[in-house]
């Protein structure tokens, strides 16, 4: 039936032309022309709808509020106001061509409808009669009943002879043939040329045998071994970061990179925060959580004050082992040694991931994740969104759908009133499959508005995943070298999506992309054969990918001066250096790279220390040495808003030689800090306490007036 749309929308609409009994009067070209496209129809809604109001209806869906927003950038091209992102929408959605779906929106839900005409031109004009307008075979009648919604007004009322029906049929029937085999000849062969091979399930260290852990404890146990310590540099004052203009040199910025004991002296081996986030994580090996940070509104649960000032030990549900674990703006996710997910902070928009309209989730409850038997080995957090990826490299994502980050083809937006603008966020870890990309974009020479369009035929699977404020960056999974024909398998490639502001999607604009979109530069040529991209890293605006040789890709913006990279561009001061970088980490103004040689550099703009220079400097334009860090192994990093920690080394002999170098936070300082939180949050208490007695008073005097 789809086949038959096709065939009708490309066909001229049969018309019910009176053949007169006299000799017909010579016709131009021009008014046979006329005549033709003016047809009598015998569909009422035909009938009554001539090409004039047509036209005018055009005219008035360019002038209404939605083609408004989106007129210059998507104009509307099918009925009901339709526009290409709407089609794009559903073909992805229902499986089919956009040729097919633009053609069931243009038959408007009846078809083609028109009558048989007896006789050919130049025939024998006398003898012409005219036939009785009977329906014909409609095809989306047939598409309907092929579904099992077929009803009786599909039915024809007037039955045409025989000789006419069965003509009907047999050509209808020949012309569906034909169709379906094109149709099948075309999806077999974007099915076998494009389909990857994926070596999946994705392995990770506390995986056993490619499956969750089922006991309570793993490998890494009873042992402290490959964990690290524990090192900040930036602010530990995290009440008033971001919130006022600080000087510079406040007591407790810290300025070089220092030593931050935990209880117990245990090791870590994960450290945990985000460009937008002010409060940390620190996983040790034993699968414990340390938090510290703004606790506001509990994304570090309500059992901990409203300002941590130093890594305190968190209660988990369960005593579950937790082993990775991701941070956004005000909520919180961890990740144990079975794949599950758990979620507290705030839930305004559905990023905590439970199925529930609650705004904040005051203790660690399990997440939701949409399917059966679902293990997720991956987390990461934009400011108000979560991405997940499960064993076999499905996406999932739950949260904020303003610009996309979703990746579900949308932003969901809607008016709540005639002011008010919201988006339809979703509440639970959704799987997203459909990625797209621009045929046109394949390195710097192509065009920036090239058509987007899905990679049908394929099924993404993925490694990576890494979240900045509003977009998302991932990398695909590898392939099977044995089962390609190829003597090297395809490189993996690299998608992303959200917000677009400063060319952090590396597309060459600055716009959003509501699908996963593949990125053109870093998926053509020979550059990957040998060097393929394993890890994904995102700032507040900036992207950044890792290759196998260590080298490192960036594009957006993270300084407040100069331009921004709008395409992905190597960081030629490490590459061209021969420094293999293993470690990279992005804040809102800072990127600090680790390499295996035991040197890191940073550059940005750190006012409260975070890129580790000392008091002399606090901003740099171009890639620097942390001299701090200069002989120390660096197992993980990650940058947060205000400060940027880290995981050394401890292993031998050599680590702890380097480790002597780095300053100690001393136990006099931590609990000055912390009496220092506590009086700024009750302060904060309390005035908050006295506007909203204002508040209260104002109202009550309204009342009585």
């Amino acid at each position: 039936a789809i086949g038959r749309i096709l065939e009708e929308m490309t066909m001229d609409e049969p018309s019910s032309t009176t053949i007169s009994s006299q000799s017909p009067t010579p016709t131009t070209a021009k008014e046979s022309s006329i005549e033709s496209t003016t047809p009598e129809s015998t569909h009422p809604a035909e009938a009554s709808t001539p090409e004039t109001k047509r036209k005018d209806n055009e005219v008035t869906r360019s002038t209404s509020r939605r083609s408004a927003r989106v007129h210059k950038r998507d104009p509307i091209i099918a009925p009901g106001f339709g526009t290409q992102k709407d089609i794009l929408q559903l073909s992805c959605d229902l499986g089919l061509p956009t040729e097919a779906v633009s053609a069931i929106m243009e038959s408007r839900g009846r078809g083609i409808r028109g009558t048989k005409r007896r006789g050919a031109a130049g025939g024998d004009n006398d003898a012409s009669t005219t036939v009785p307008a009977t329906p014909v075979s409609t095809a989306w009648a047939d598409f309907m009943q092929e579904e099992g919604m077929s009803s009786s007004t599909t039915t024809t009322t007037a039955a045409p002879t025989a000789t006419t029906t069965t003509t009907t049929t047999a050509a209808a029937e020949v012309t569906a043939a034909k169709l379906e085999e094109k149709k099948k000849k075309k999806t077999t062969k974007v099915e076998t040329g494009t389909q990857r091979t994926y070596a999946v399930p994705l392995e990770k260290d506390w995986l056993q045998d490619g499956k969750p852990s089922k006991s309570k404890k793993s490998k890494t146990t009873d042992s402290a071994a490959g964990g690290g310590v524990l090192v900040q540099t930036g602010t530990l004052d995290c009440s008033s970061v971001g919130r006022s203009k600080r000087p510079f040199k406040q007591p407790y910025d810290i300025f070089s990179p220092t030593i931050i004991p935990l209880e117990g002296d245990q090791q870590v081996q994960k450290v945990i925060t985000s460009s937008t986030a002010c409060h940390s994580l620190a996983i040790t090996t034993t699968g414990k959580v340390f938090g510290w940070g703004r606790n506001e509104v509990h994304q570090l649960t309500q059992d901990l004050p409203l300002n941590v000032g130093t890594p305190t030990l968190m209660e988990i549900p369960g005593n579950s082992k937790i082993v990775d674990g991701a941070v956004g703006k005000s909520h919180t996710l961890l990740l144990d040694d079975q794949g599950q997910i758990w979620a507290a902070g705030s839930n305004k928009c559905g990023q905590c991931g439970i199925k529930s309209s609650v705004e904040r989730v005051s203790n660690f409850k399990k997440a939701i994740v949409l399917g059966k038997d679902v293990v997720i080995v991956q987390v990461s957090c934009g400011e108000q969104f979560s991405v997940a990826l499960s064993q076999e490299g499905h996406l999932y994502t739950t949260g904020s759908s303003e610009f996309g980050q979703l990746g579900n083809g949308e932003t969901g937006e809607y008016f709540v009133t005639a002011s008010k603008l919201a988006f339809a966020n979703c509440q639970l870890f959704t799987r997203r499959s459909v990625f797209c990309h621009a045929p046109g974009e394949k390195n710097y020479g192509g065009a920036n508005d090239a058509k987007v369009v899905p990679l049908q035929g394929e099924e993404i699977a993925l490694q990576s995943i890494a979240c900045g404020k509003h977009h998302t960056v991932a990398v695909e999974a590898p392939c099977r070298s044995s089962d390609t024909d190829d003597e090297n398998p395809p490189p993996p490639r690299v998608f992303t999506w959200g917000c677009g502001d400063y060319g952090c999607l590396g597309h060459g604009k600055q716009a959003d992309e509501y699908f996963p979109r593949l990125l053109g530069f870093l998926s053509s040529g020979h550059l990957w054969d040998s060097n393929n991209a394993t890890r994904s890293f995102a700032g507040t605006h900036c992207s950044m990918v890792l290759t196998e040789r260590g080298h490192v890709y960036y594009w957006g913006k993270h300084k407040s001066a100069g331009e921004a990279t709008m395409r992905p561009s190597l960081l030629e001061e490490l590459a061209n250096n021969g420094h293999v970088v293993t470690q990279v980490g992005g804040g809102g103004q800072t990127v600090v790279c680790s390499t295996a040689n035991a040197v890191t550099v940073s550059w940005g703009q750190g006012p409260h220390g975070e890129l580790g220079y000392g008091f002399e400097q606090k901003s740099s334009s171009r890639p620097k040495f942390v001299p701090a860090l200069d002989k120390c192994r660096i197992m993980d990093v990650s940058c947060g808003y205000g400060h940027t920690l880290f995981v050394i080394q401890n292993d031998d002999a050599d680590d702890k030689d380097a480790l002597k170098g780095l300053d100690i936070l001393e136990d006099t300082t931590m609990e000055d800090l912390q009496t220092l939180l506590e009086s700024s949050a009750a302060q904060a208490a309390s005035k908050a306490a006295a506007a909203a007695e204002v508040k209260a008073s104002k109202g009550g005097r309204s009342k009585k007036r």
